[in-house]
Parts: structure tokens; C-alpha cells; sequence
């Protein structure tokens, strides 16, 4: 009896492990539900359903704009609101009141708001809102005993969670012609800059970089002819305009097979599974925030004086709509870098700047990124 349930601990202990922690989003929101010919029971059931939509609904506008709920109304009528209950744990009613034709009712809802993120990736909106991003994934790995595994298991099983989720992803026949190079090695090392660099090269907007490991744990016993192997996969989520980290972790797993290879690569591919998920969920709430927040936009201004660039500043701060902050970074030789702090669409940021008549000063975009715009500003 002690080895069977030692043999089912140890398959517990390689499993993967799913799920995360459940965000919860407490929202109050209100129902009506009409009264027909005095039937105050079914009135006060469709009040009820009318309030938790209304929950939900409140809930997904910290996601989304509400100009693109309303263009994308029957894609989200279907996909999400068709499903209203699925999203709230629970509920409590806090007040309700009948007048002779109308059934109200007021509720607090805990809104799984976790599940309605993945939804929304799932059905590609907030992908939409980022114009379709693409992700690079380079994670080289080897097992212990064999170096420079060119199949990493790892890598494959994060771009495996980045498509389920709707993410464009770089190919990775790709990315097996760098996997080793030096660029890589110095990206491994914590050169973020030059992470940025390959990245930009394939024309990704975020590059997941890192490096996996796996070994041999322990075989005989109870495991019989089965070997056991542990893996690290570690990595980190870099925006490639402007260097920035977007998420970092390691996962630890395990897997178990007949042969020590295959164990191994079945405990990257866990691990792999676990950071996979972390990162996806870091990098959508990172763009869920700048989407219905607001976003830090890098200006890299070149071609004025500090006193030109000062006024300049100062015209940004008072004539571009949805500025909400400017930080100044440094200034150099005619460059100056700004950090802005930008509500809206950094597209729409380019057009403005590009278009607009800043009276004695003429600008030129010369670059432009998700997160980064390159001017050249002139005194007219």
C-alpha cells in the first residue's frame, strides 16, 4: 500500500499545475425587469439577469474601450454576455423595489475577472486595440547529459499558449537560425538592449527571451523502469522599441517517462506550460492598462536647441489631446528624450503630431513604434 501511494504521489508531484489565482472584480450594478399582467416573480428573475449583465458589462469596460464594445457589439453579445453567469462567482442583492409595471433591483456581483480577460483574448479584441502585436519566443534548453537540444520543448509549449490565446507569434524555423548565436548569448547574459534588437530584427513587438535546463532526478524504486527529470524554464518579456521588461519568472516541473530524454522534455514542456501562462497573463494586463488607462509612449526629439525643446514641451504638454503627463528622461546634443504619459491610441498620437500646426515649430516623424515615436523637430 506505502509504494502505491508513494508511486501516485511522485505522478501527482510531475504533473503540471493549471489555473491561477482567481482575480475577482466586485461591481454594484442595477436590473429592471418589466411586470406583465402582475407576474412580480418573473419580473424580479429578469431584473436579476439584467443586473448581472450589467455587471459584467461594467466589468469589461476595464478592458476595453466602450467605442470598440460598441463596433464589436455582436461579436461580444455572443461571445460574452450569451454567458453572463459563467463570469460571477456570486452575488448579493442589496436592494429591490416594484412599482405596478417595473420590477428593480440593485446587486453586488464578484465578477471572475481573469476568465473574462482570456475571453477577450480568446475572441482577439484586445488584440485588435494593439493592432495585432507579434511575439518572439527564443528560449534555448539542454538537458544536462546533451547540450544544445534543437527542438526545445520549453519554447515550443509557450508559443503553443501565445497562439491558443490569439497572439501572432514569429515562426520559430525563425528563430532556429539565432537560437545559439552570440546576439543571443549577450541577450541571455541581461542585455535587454540587444534582447530589443533581435527582436526589432523579425519585426516583433515583444520578444520572450531565456534559457531552460533540464536533469536527471531519480529512476528505480518505486518508479520501477521510469526515470524522473526536473527543468527550469526561465524568461523574460521585453518591449522591443524602447528596452522595457514587461514580465519576468522561472517555473520548476517535472515529467516522468521511460526514457530519460523523453522525461526531460516532458518536464520542460510542464514548466514551459506554467511560465507560458504567467507571462500571457502579465502582458495582457500590461495592455489591457494602456489600453483603457493610458500608455507610456517614449519621444525621442531631435534637431532643437534645450531652450526649443523646453517650449516644445511645454506645447505638447497644452495642445495634444489625451497628454496626461510628460517626464523628461535627457537631453544631449540636440536629442531629448520625453516619456509621456498618453490616454488613447499611440497611433493616433503619430497623426496628431504629424498633422497638427504647432505655430513656430515644424515636426517630422521619422520613426514610429507601438511605444516609441522618433521627431524631428524644426524652428520654422
Amino acid at each position: 500500500m506505502r509504494k502505491v501511494l508513494s508511486i501516485l504521489l511522485l505522478f501527482l508531484i510531475c504533473l503540471p499545475t493549471f489555473g491561477h489565482s482567481q482575480e475577482v472584480m466586485v461591481v454594484k450594478a442595477r436590473g429592471i425587469g418589466d411586470i406583465i399582467d402582475g407576474q412580480e416573480g418573473m419580473a424580479r428573475d429578469i431584473a436579476v439577469q439584467d443586473a448581472l449583465r450589467n455587471a459584467v458589462e461594467q466589468a469589461l469596460g476595464t478592458y476595453i474601450k466602450s467605442e470598440t464594445v460598441v463596433q464589436n457589439y455582436q461579436l461580444i453579445s455572443d461571445q460574452i454576455f450569451s454567458k453572463t453567469e459563467g463570469y460571477i462567482q456570486k452575488y448579493y442583492i442589496q436592494d429591490e423595489t416594484a412599482t405596478r409595471t417595473l420590477y428593480k433591483i440593485k446587486i453586488e456581483a464578484y465578477v471572475a475577472s481573469h476568465k473574462l480577460q482570456n475571453d477577450l483574448a480568446a475572441i482577439g479584441l484586445l488584440m485588435l486595440q494593439k493592432h495585432k502585436p507579434r511575439v518572439m519566443v527564443v528560449i534555448p534548453e539542454q538537458h544536462l547529459t546533451r547540450r544544445k537540444v534543437p527542438d526545445p520543448a520549453g519554447e515550443t509549449e509557450i508559443i503553443k499558449k501565445l497562439l491558443e490565446k490569439g497572439f501572432k507569434v514569429v515562426d520559430q524555423s525563425q528563430v532556429k537560425k539565432i537560437r545559439y548565436n552570440d546576439q543571443v548569448r549577450a541577450a541571455l547574459a541581461g542585455d535587454d538592449k540587444t534582447a530589443a534588437k533581435i527582436g526589432l530584427q523579425y519585426g516583433a513587438e515583444v520578444i520572450i527571451v531565456g534559457e531552460a535546463f533540464s536533469e536527471f532526478a531519480t529512476s528505480g524504486g518505486v518508479l520501477g523502469n521510469m526515470i524522473s527529470c526536473r527543468a527550469r524554464v526561465e524568461a523574460r518579456a521585453i518591449r522591443t522599441d524602447t528596452g522595457e521588461i514587461v514580465a519576468a519568472d522561472g517555473k520548476h516541473a517535472a515529467g516522468i517517462d521511460i526514457s530519460e530524454n523523453i522525461a526531460g522534455k516532458k518536464a520542460l514542456q510542464n514548466a514551459g506550460g506554467q511560465l507560458g501562462d504567467y507571462l500571457i497573463t502579465q502582458i495582457l494586463s500590461t495592455w489591457r492598462s494602456e489600453v483603457v488607462d493610458a500608455t507610456t509612449v517614449q519621444l525621442i526629439i531631435i534637431g532643437v536647441d534645450y531652450q526649443q525643446f523646453a517650449k516644445f514641451k511645454m506645447l505638447l504638454k497644452d495642445s495634444v489631446r489625451g497628454v496626461k503627463a510628460i517626464h523628461q528622461r535627457s537631453f544631449s546634443e540636440k536629442r531629448g528624450v520625453l516619456d509621456i504619459d498618453f490616454k488613447g491610441d499611440p497611433q493616433a498620437l503619430a497623426d496628431e503630431l504629424a498633422l497638427k500646426d504647432f505655430g513656430n515649430f515644424k515636426v517630422a516623424i521619422t520613426n514610429f513604434t507601438s511605444n516609441r515615436l522618433d521627431l524631428e523637430v524644426l524652428k520654422k
